[in-house]
């Protein structure tokens, strides 16, 4: 493979990985967003296991973020060092 094929391929990686990284975000800020609507003026009753499971939710996207962000620093890494 060449340097150029390379890059080229880390360059998508990245792409791809941004993406997915917006996506999520985007989906823990509708969860986050969900959750404030059920605030003291609501009419709306959150039951326990709802908000646990929303927290859950919550939770695990952030660690899937936090796993993509650490990746996608390792591809730029490799990039840097092809250029």
């Amino acid at each position: 493979m060449t340097d150029s094929t390379a890059a080229d391929k880390l360059r998508q990686e990245l792409a791809d990985i941004d993406a997915e990284i917006a996506e999520l975000r985007r989906l823990g800020g509708d969860a986050e967003a969900r959750r404030s609507q059920d605030g003291p003026e609501s009419q709306g009753v959150i039951e326990p296991e709802e908000l646990a499971t929303d927290l859950t939710g919550i939770a695990e996207n952030e660690a899937v973020i936090d796993t993509l962000t650490q990746r996608r620093e390792t591809i730029a890494e490799k990039l840097e060092a092809l250029s």
